[in-house]
């Protein structure tokens, strides 16, 4: 079907990563996914509508960081489908599974704890564009100019 080794895909350490690296590794680098996508997504800015951007920047910085050492894949399911692809099921294929759920929890972990210390308040007024919020008035209503 493919003119190619479908194996050639399947996310493998590398020769100078242990299983125990190459669990943290993928641990650590889901983490950052899940904290970028918890920041940028979920949180209501104005610059919300780049929040796709960002995170595809941030998935290819992550390749770029763990691809060298565990094939950086990030999502259980990547692995799956290369290694039934491939029919090839290497004795640690459990890390690509453990890992990134490690990692999500440790991605919202992240996201509670800069939600708790209200990082929200470290620059007050980056969202606001300058100009006064209509607090509740009737339409054509306006506020007097000394406020």
């Amino acid at each position: 079907m493919f003119p190619w080794d479908v194996g050639e895909t399947n996310t493998i350490l590398a020769t100078n990563v242990s299983i125990s690296q190459g669990v943290f590794i993928e641990m650590f680098l889901a983490s950052q996914l899940m904290f970028v996508v918890l920041m940028l997504a979920a949180e209501k800015q104005k610059a919300t509508y780049l929040a796709p951007i960002a995170i595809g920047i941030a998935v290819f910085g992550i390749m770029i960081c763990g691809g060298y050492y565990t094939g950086a894949s990030i999502n259980p399911a990547r692995s799956l489908g290369s290694a039934v692809a491939g029919r090839s099921f290497p004795g640690y294929h459990w890390i690509y599974w453990v890992g990134p759920a490690m990692g999500g929890v440790l991605g919202a972990m992240y996201y509670r704890f800069v939600k708790f210390i209200h990082y929200e308040e470290a620059n007050p007024g980056q969202d606001h564009d300058g100009q006064l919020e209509n607090k509740g008035l009737p339409d054509g209503a306006t506020l007097p100019s000394d406020m």
